[in-house]
C-alpha cells in the first residue's frame, strides 16, 4: 500500500514540526531571560506577581475574582470552539473524495489524491486534539487559581515575608502556567491554518507556515501591545 504523502510532503511536514518546536523553545527561552527585551510571557508574569502581592493588601476582592472569572470565560470559549472545529474536521474526513475533486478545479492548486486529503485532515484533527487538551488544562488551572485566591489570607493576618513571597510566587506561577497552556492552544490554531493551506498544495503550506511564525514572533515580542504591557508595570511596595 503506497504512503499517502510523497517525499516532498514528508519534508514539508518535518519543516512544520521544526518551526513549531523551534519557536516554542525560543519563546520559552525569551520568557526566562532576565533582561529588558520585550516578551509577552515575561511581562505578564511580572504583572501576575504584582497582582498577587497587591491582592494580599485588599479587604474586598470582588474585582480580583471578576478578573479571574473573565479569563476563565475566554479560555472556555476556545475550548467550546475547538470541539466545534473537531466535529467539522471529522465531517470533512467523510467527504475527502469530494474535497479532492473540488480542489482539483481551483486554479494554481496541486492535484491530490483522496488519501493525501485524508492524511492532511487527519493531521489537522491531531493538532486540534492537542489544542483541546491544552486549553482544557488551562481552564482547570484557572479554576485552581480561583481556589488559591479564595484561600488568600486577609490583610489583618500576621504573615512573615517568606509566607507572603511564597503565596505570591505560587499563585503567579499557577496563573502563568495556565496562560502558557492557553497560549499553546492559540499557537496550535495558527499552525492549523497552515495545514488548511496544505490542501491547496505544498508551496502554499510552506509559505503559510513561515508567515505564521513571523506573525507569532511579532505579536509576542515586537508588538505595541507587548511594549504597553511592559511599560505599564509598576513594582508593588
Amino acid at each position: 500500500m503506497p504512503l499517502p504523502l510523497n517525499p516532498l510532503e514528508w519534508a514539508a511536514l518535518a519543516y512544520l514540526a521544526l518551526l513549531w518546536i523551534g519557536y516554542d523553545r525560543y519563546a520559552r527561552h525569551r520568557a526566562c531571560r532576565q533582561d529588558d527585551q520585550p516578551s509577552l510571557s515575561r511581562s505578564l508574569r511580572r504583572h501576575r506577581e504584582a497582582w498577587a502581592r497587591r491582592l494580599l493588601q485588599r479587604d474586598m476582592r470582588m474585582t480580583d475574582a471578576g478578573l479571574l472569572a473573565s479569563q476563565e470565560r475566554v479560555v472556555g470559549f476556545f475550548a467550546s470552539t475547538t470541539l466545534i472545529l473537531l466535529a467539522a474536521v471529522l465531517t470533512a474526513l467523510t467527504s475527502s473524495a469530494q474535497i479532492a475533486e473540488l480542489t482539483s478545479h481551483i486554479p494554481f492548486t496541486q492535484v491530490q489524491s483522496t488519501s493525501q486529503i485524508e492524511a492532511k485532515l487527519a493531521l489537522l484533527l491531531l493538532i486540534l486534539i492537542y489544542a483541546f487538551f491544552k486549553v482544557t488544562w488551562s481552564l482547570r488551572q484557572y479554576g485552581f487559581a480561583a481556589v488559591v485566591m479564595g484561600s488568600a489570607p486577609q490583610p489583618n493576618e500576621e504573615l512573615t515575608p517568606e509566607q507572603v513571597q511564597a503565596f505570591v510566587k505560587h499563585l503567579a506561577k499557577l496563573m502563568d502556567s495556565a496562560g502558557h497552556d492557553n497560549n499553546s492552544c492559540l499557537r496550535a490554531y495558527y499552525f492549523a491554518l497552515s495545514v488548511v493551506c496544505w490542501l491547496a498544495g505544498t508551496l502554499p503550506f510552506l509559505v503559510a507556515a513561515t508567515i505564521i511564525v513571523f506573525v507569532l514572533y511579532n505579536r509576542e515580542f515586537g508588538s505595541s501591545a507587548v511594549r504597553g504591557i511592559q511599560g505599564a508595570y509598576i513594582a508593588p511596595p
